[in-house]
């Protein structure tokens, strides 16, 4: 009754339940189904963010073993693994303990090697990733997953399998790899299917409502989030619950809201909500492009002629023989920059006498730490920004 409990996420009755079943085997001595109570008393004890609880029970444990002389031979080293793997997903759960998490992953790698088991050695392998990824190191975790995701083929565990993929994709997405992201974390939604986790269920929402805030899809992102925002009990999921408030309130303030957010103090460019360009040694395509970014905040769909570009970014009279090849060459390399390899957006729009922005995009310009408003004068000469006439990369 408490595994079922568990499984289909009501934390509320399954908690109660393992313990008086701990309480029962410590009493009786039976060190084997002590621990394993115990565990998924650990494990319900970190969703909910109990962690002084949580140290509790591992003291109790220890105490267990060592007041009543028992050694942990009575213990199967697969069990004993998997309790140290849980310890040590309970102290990344807390955050900055990734040295004595890694620590506690070596000790479950240590008793999964002394066991006839194989599958055992999967879980450390992905607390290992876990602590790999919340360090930055996402290369390091992706090859630990890869070694995973070997010994899953063999030993396939389906809670597992689903939690890998999930934490590929968090690992994707926070390596600017969107596409992949979403395709993993689709396919973590997909395995459960097969073995029906709800707490994995409402982490998989949320991750997909990230990726799709990222990849500047703010519509279908609210849907992942709301539904997960629904489907969960915040007395049973807080720390699920709180990833999700933090993702919404991401959301309202997401810079997918625009389709061009272009930052003059940081000469920084957020194209779609999530792709970023820096025009670091680039002066001149930022100028160009503040120009047509201004001229459209004003009226979307303006056309700019080649004397008031020649003017507005060079400074110059404009004279064909010597701006049109300038001209042509710089709105190239502006397109490259805002139109990633597949795009189907068009940025820069060619007019019969000149050239304009796509009237459909939504554009901000961030100067001196405040948003700009449309005014009057938003085509503003490049050297007022600082740039001089002669910059002509």
């Amino acid at each position: 009754m408490a595994l079922y409990a568990y499984h289909r996420g009501d934390y509320s009755l399954a908690k109660p339940e393992f313990e008086k079943l701990a309480n029962r085997f410590h009493r009786s001595g039976d060190g084997a189904r002590f621990v394993e109570c115990s565990i998924y008393v650990l494990r319900l004890l970190a969703e909910q963010e109990a962690f002084a609880d949580v140290s509790k029970i591992e003291t109790r444990i220890l105490e267990f073993f060592a007041n009543q002389q028992k050694d942990t031979s009575t213990v199967s080293p697969k069990l004993l693994s998997r309790m140290h793997y849980v310890l040590g997903i309970c102290l990344v759960y807390q955050g900055e303990k990734h040295e004595a998490a890694m620590e506690r992953f070596r000790n479950s790698i240590q008793f999964a090697m002394a066991c006839q088991d194989r599958s055992a050695l999967a879980w450390p392998l992905y607390g290992a990733a876990t602590v790999l990824y919340a360090r930055g190191r996402y290369e390091d975790a992706l090859q630990e997953l890869e070694k995973l995701t070997t010994l899953l083929s063999c030993n396939p565990i389906s809670e597992l399998s689903s939690s890998s993929l999930l934490l590929r994709a968090l690992i994707l997405r926070n390596r600017k790899d969107v596409d992949g992201a979403l395709s993993s974390a689709w396919s973590a939604f997909e395995s459960l299917k097969e073995q029906p986790h709800l707490g994995l269920y409402l982490h998989t929402l949320a991750t997909l409502g990230t990726i799709l805030r990222d990849k500047g899809d703010a519509g279908a992102a609210r849907i992942y989030l709301d539904l997960a925002q629904r489907s969960l009990k915040r007395t049973e999921f807080p720390r699920i619950a709180r990833i999700v408030d933090e993702a919404l309130v991401n959301l309202r303030d997401t810079k997918s809201n625009f389709d061009l957010l272009l930052d003059l103090e940081t000469n920084r460019l957020t194209v779609l909500g999530h792709a970023e360009v820096r025009f670091d040694g680039q002066f001149l395509l930022r100028d160009l492009l503040t120009v047509f970014m201004r001229a459209a905040m004003l009226k979307p769909g303006v056309v700019l002629k080649k004397e008031l570009l020649v003017r507005e970014v060079w400074n110059e009279s404009y004279r064909p023989q010597t701006h049109d090849n300038k001209i042509y060459v710089n709105i190239k390399r502006l397109r490259r920059l805002l139109e990633s390899e597949g795009s189907t957006t068009e940025f820069i729009l060619r007019g019969k006498e000149g050239y304009y922005l796509n009237p459909k995009l939504r554009l901000e310009i961030i100067e001196n730490n405040e948003q700009l408003e449309p005014r009057e004068d938003a085509v503003r000469p490049a050297r007022a920004l600082g740039t001089t006439a002669s910059l002509t990369n």
